[in-house]
């Protein structure tokens, strides 16, 4: 005991924090040189379309060197951790033993170098007195005394314990697991050594605001030190990147270092002991791999094209999954366009939808041209889509308005989110919706306080859930709607999921369209031009509102 207790009477927390903090500046490190090695090594060399057998040898060879940048970052951070709170928890330990050492002295009672508590010795006068043995006084000095020495004990037990948890949780953690003759699991293990070694040092869960509003989330993250964020980003990354609120950057870290994890996870399992069929088990690790691909096709994008993942879940969506990826940075560009896709959208889609937004980018550059103003088009695939197009099924009821509405309140809070990210820095921010996106667009902009919108603009809709413009949240004179004239979505327009926005009665504007087809708004023309135009805030060209008599573009 001797030992324990004049240590811990000497412990300086200052050395194991400092170790702390360099574990924890490795950590940063490898995430710094990771993001490096993928926008300027791996994503140039894929964009050169590199191929052949030694190409696919260099590939794996480059993946593998991201995978041990992200399990440094990972487990460096979870050292640190560590660290900290044994010299946390010890430094407690630490307080309360001079505290009671301290509160002995005070009683007039001897501590010993071993620890030990001890009456004052009698005089040799009360030596040989027996009363003086049963005094009152120094029996209840006796009690003091027991007391005394069980707090010191305590404490010397609470250090000892601290160090022995800490110890146990960091044999987990050692160079082993860069080392390991294996295709996968190792990156997945990080996250799973980051649960284990909390539940070793008896952490409780942290606190992580619930994705409900983006600014409390916002005033949380920055509540936290530059420390706690990039804790808090290695270790939660499934967490952090789901918040809306939080800035772009933060989130795109967070969800690509989850979607890693769980990639790496998946590939290194199979469906038995997952609770998943075979079929749900490949179904779900496919998404992750198509979305990995898919943003590794954009590493090296220009400035300004860059993607950030926004959000992910590959077993949503009736399995399909669902994804939220923004190209550009959308809170700090000066015109922010968010575009939701309608029926039959997966992440197998994903790739088509983001050379819409490129598109949809491109054409606001175009009508912003010499201005240098900064547009980002979010890709907003957050709710789960039918898996059947609305003008292709005579059960309406398929494409109700039910899923629209489901995903109305994440809509909203997203832009929501958009918002308070950007703080006072205020974009032009306006809200697409194609197809039964358009329905999802309307059933958000309808409810609570609605879109915060600047412009609302509706493409080949068979119904926003409303009547009128108006109800909309929005000024009508900021509402486009536009449909192409041989589009078959005209026939389930006004049928079960509002009147159709082309009409006059529904108020807004009319934009022109003079492409084909339920997919051709993207194919050029003034169809993507006006879309531009709207980005930037600028006036498309418009057509007349259709009166409810009128007869049918078919019908010539």
């Amino acid at each position: 005991m001797s030992n324990l207790f004049e240590l811990l009477l000497s412990f300086d927390p200052a050395a194991l924090h400092d170790a702390a903090k360099a574990w924890r500046a490795l950590s940063n490190g490898a995430q710094s040189a990771d993001n490096r090695h993928r926008n300027q090594v791996n994503g140039p060399l894929r964009q050169s379309h590199w191929d052949g057998d030694d190409a696919k040898q260099a590939f794996y060879t480059l993946g593998r060197t991201e995978q041990i940048l992200e399990i440094v970052r990972v487990e460096s951070a979870t050292i640190a951790l560590a660290l900290d709170t044994v010299a946390d928890r010890i430094y407690q330990a630490q307080t309360n033993l001079k505290n009671a050492v301290h509160r002995a002295e005070e009683w007039g009672l001897t501590v010993g170098s071993d620890g030990t508590v001890s009456l004052p010795p009698l005089s040799k006068g009360e030596q040989n007195d027996p009363e003086a043995r049963s005094d009152p006084e120094r029996k209840a000095l006796a009690t003091l005394c027991t007391d005394a020495q069980e707090r010191i004990n305590k404490a010397l037990a609470d250090a000892k314990e601290a160090n022995d948890k800490g110890e146990h949780a960091l044999s987990r953690l050692d160079a082993d697991i860069l080392t390991r003759i294996r295709v996968f699991g190792s990156v997945g293990e990080t996250a799973a050594d980051v649960k284990d070694v909390a539940k070793d040092l008896g952490l409780a869960d942290p606190y992580v605001p619930e994705n409900k509003d983006p600014q409390k989330s916002a005033d949380w993250w920055k509540s936290l030190t530059p420390e706690q964020q990039s804790s808090y980003l290695a270790l939660y990354p499934d967490r952090i990147g789901q918040l809306d609120g939080l800035p772009a950057t933060v989130r795109d870290e967070a969800n690509r270092l989850a979607l890693d994890q769980e990639l790496d996870s998946m590939q290194a399992g199979n469906a038995r002991g997952s609770g998943m069929t075979a079929g749900e088990y490949n179904a779900r690790e496919h998404n992750l791999i198509t979305l990995k691909d898919q943003l590794a096709e954009h590493d090296s994008a220009a400035e300004g094209q860059q993607l950030f993942l926004l959000g992910f879940d590959p077993k949503a969506n009736d399995g399909h999954g669902k994804t939220v990826i923004a190209m550009g940075n959308p809170d700090t560009a000066d015109h922010t366009a968010v575009l939701v896709p309608g029926t039959g959208t997966t992440i197998d889609s994903t790739g088509g939808n983001l050379a819409r937004v490129r598109d949809m980018q491109k054409a606001a550059e175009q009508a912003s041209k010499g201005t240098n103003q900064k547009v980002s088009v979010v890709y907003w695939q957050d709710y789960d889509a039918p898996q059947i197009p609305v003008m292709q099924t005579a059960d309406f009821a398929v494409a109700g308005t039910g899923r629209a509405e489901d995903g109305a309140e994440a809509l909203r809070r997203f832009t929501q989110g958009t918002r308070v990210a950007q703080g006072d820095h205020h974009s032009h921010l306006s809200v697409f919706g194609h197809s039964y996106g358009t329905t999802v667009v309307g059933a958000a902009a309808a409810g609570g306080n609605g879109l915060g919108a600047d412009d609302i603009v509706a493409i080949a809709s068979p119904g926003m859930t409303v009547d009128r413009a108006d109800q909309l949240h929005i000024d009508p004179s900021h509402f486009w709607t536009g449909r192409a004239g041989d589009d078959a979505i005209e026939y389930a327009t006004g049928l079960t999921l509002g009147d159709d926005p082309m009409l006059d009665r529904f108020g807004g504007n009319n934009f022109k369209v003079d492409t084909s087809g339920h997919s051709g708004y993207w194919d050029g023309g003034e169809s993507l031009a006006n879309q531009g135009r709207i980005i930037v805030g600028g006036q498309p060209t418009t057509v007349p509102k259709v009166h409810p008599n009128a007869p049918s573009v078919r019908d010539h």
